[in-house]
């Protein structure tokens, strides 16, 4: 008989401690949230639906839409990628987001 291997996460495996991350928000009502898009198949669909849900479902929520944010392509060269990432973290800083949503679609 042949040994088995380990279950494997289709996550992947972690390779490093989660460092600086941010706590859960008890609730989104009255909260900031930001969109950020990577411009893929049918992602302004799925914000427009997160929108109305959000607004629904959480008295005060604050939206500050994806075309808002710079487009965070996949892909492409790491120095641009983290040159855009700092750009999105220093525009949630200024505009006091409590939680970004990222996605492209589906």
């Amino acid at each position: 008989m042949t040994e088995r291997a380990g279950v494997l996460s289709p996550e992947g495996v972690q390779r490093s401690g989660i460092v600086n991350a941010s706590r859960h928000l008890d609730t989104l009502e009255g909260k900031t949230i930001g969109e950020v898009y990577n411009n893929h198949f049918k992602g302004e669909q799925m914000f427009r639906a997160y929108r109305r849900l959000f607004k629904e479902r959480y008295p005060g929520v604050k939206i500050i839409p994806y075309d808002k944010f710079p487009i965070v392509y996949v892909g492409g060269d790491p120095k641009s990628q983290k040159e855009t990432a700092k750009e999105v973290a220093r525009l949630a800083k200024e505009w006091e987001v409590d939680a970004i949503i990222t996605g492209n679609g589906g």
